[in-house]
């Protein structure tokens, strides 16, 4: 037993696999064959017991409906329909008794007689039914009525009597068969139980050679990727493709544990090298920071905004307030514009914004745009992105309304909604198809659209495009939730 059981310890893990496959797989196929054995036999003996209740209930359905146009036949109204449907009627119990014909190899002697009185009592009511169907018209047709109405009560009786000796027969044969399905049912179980046995035997021996030898290697595995490096080696008890392994990385497992040693010996000796050459690294770093900020400062804007400040003071001496004006919207502008410190900012410094840059863009277009704002002071404290409004109305002006003849308007407006708060830039310039291609021209725009739009989704927005050529572009900006915190 020892010699077997290490032979399939050697064994391979295909033709283990394969072993336990295949052996699966041939109980499942008997117990297939055997439920599909026991199935066909069920209904086969059912198939007969029901094909003898449907040749009695055919022929006496038939014989049932054949009488019916009797009536229907020796009644005084008559008509060469009703002739035909008696005569079909006829036609459909010859066929249902043909069906009923007695077979000595098949019925047992009770029903063989009653279905051989059947056929003669038939034969017998077809001579006198035919001479009733050959009397003329005048004569008397009362007596052979009569004689086929006690032809058939007798005729009637004797089916009922197969009816009744069919049901006796088939509850025997119920019976047997429920025995019969009792005796295999044990059988199956038995056998079920004995396949699942051996299923369990030999997934108990596939787990003890395959899996867990196979789970030992992967818990050292995960010791060695863990850093443990001196964990005890793997128990090598098979001569199968995992024991090779197991033996394979003892050997590896051996090798870097020696590795490890070595480069904690020369990691120590290095260590003292490497703390100055650090050092050495922190103080560059260091001094570079400082240049660095050296260089920051003097590039900072304070000169650009010192210097817009003291030509406005100058405009102010020389009697030009409007180019004090301007040159006082222009550097409020840039100084908004390259201020780093913050993403978010309120809708009322957006404004405030957008109000110098349309002052500036009143000077240069004059009457050929107009400029519309209608803000809603009780939502100048709401938090959204900065610099988004400037570039939309930038975009109207360069894109929308800078080729178009006719006087060009521009509007900006901030609400609140059911969805949230609400800010649209609409222009009446030459717009754009959204759905196709945009025209030449467009590439900045597009950008800066794109550029709004990222941001307004991040901080949980949307911005939403409407265009139409000829018409004119609107850009909806909802800021959801009341804002951006």
């Amino acid at each position: 037993m020892r010699q077997l059981l290490q032979k399939w310890y050697d064994t391979s893990i295909r033709t283990k696999s394969t072993f336990l496959m295949g052996s699966m797989l041939v109980m499942t196929w008997l117990l297939v064959i055997m439920v599909t054995l026991r199935l066909h036999g069920f209904s086969s003996a059912s198939s007969i017991i029901m094909h003898d209740y449907m040749d009695i209930t055919g022929f006496l359905d038939a014989f049932s409906a054949e009488n019916v146009s009797l009536e229907a036949y020796i009644r005084p109204i008559f008509t060469e329909q009703t002739r035909e449907e008696y005569l079909s009627a006829i036609s459909k119990t010859d066929r249902r008794l043909w069906e009923l014909r007695p077979n000595k190899t098949a019925d047992r002697r009770e029903e063989y007689m009653l279905k051989q009185a059947i056929c003669n009592a038939m034969e017998f009511y077809r001579r006198s039914q035919t001479a009733f169907l050959e009397l003329e018209e005048g004569e008397d047709h009362i007596q052979p009525y009569l004689s086929l109405k006690t032809q058939s009560a007798y005729i009637d009786g004797y089916t009922r009597d197969l009816l009744h000796s069919r049901i006796v027969q088939g509850g025997e044969q119920w019976h047997e068969i429920e025995t019969a399905n009792w005796r295999n049912s044990q059988r199956f179980v038995g056998f079920l139980v004995a396949t699942t046995a051996v299923v369990l035997l030999i997934l108990v021996v596939f787990t003890r050679s395959v899996l867990r030898p196979l789970a030992d290697l992967g818990r050292a595995a995960d010791q060695i990727r863990a850093g443990h490096y001196d964990a005890p080696p793997l128990e090598v008890r098979s001569g199968d493709e995992i024991g090779r392994a197991a033996q394979s990385f003892n050997l590896m497992q051996q090798e870097i544990r020696r590795t490890i040693h070595a480069l904690e010996q020369q990691s120590e000796m290095e260590k003292h090298l490497l703390e100055k050459e650090v050092e050495a690294a922190q103080m560059q770093r260091k001094l570079q920071e400082i240049r660095f900020a050296q260089l920051q400062s003097q590039i900072k804007p304070h000169f650009l905004f010192n210097t817009l400040s003291t030509i406005a003071a100058l405009a102010r001496e020389e009697g030009a307030p409007l180019s004090e004006n301007l040159i006082l919207r222009l550097s409020s502008f840039f100084r908004y514009s390259l201020e780093s410190g913050e993403a978010i900012v309120t809708l009322g410094r957006e404004l405030q914004l957008l109000q110098d840059y349309i002052e500036l863009q009143e000077t240069r277009y004059g009457d050929r745009i107009i400029f519309e704002v209608i803000a809603d002071p009780a939502l100048n404290h709401t938090k959204i992105p900065k610099f988004i409004l400037q570039p939309l109305v930038e975009n109207s002006i360069v894109h929308g309304l800078k080729e178009c003849s006719e006087q060009g308007r521009v509007r900006v407006r901030t609400r609140r909604t059911r969805q949230g708060i609400t800010i649209t830039v609409t222009d009446n310039g030459c717009g754009f198809q959204t759905g196709g291609s945009r025209p030449a021209g467009k590439d900045r725009q597009s950008v800066g659209l794109e550029n709004i739009s990222e941001r307004m989704r991040l901080n949980g927005g949307r911005v939403d495009v409407f265009s139409m050529t000829g018409v004119g572009t609107s850009v909806r900006i909802l800021v959801g939730g009341g804002g951006v915190d």
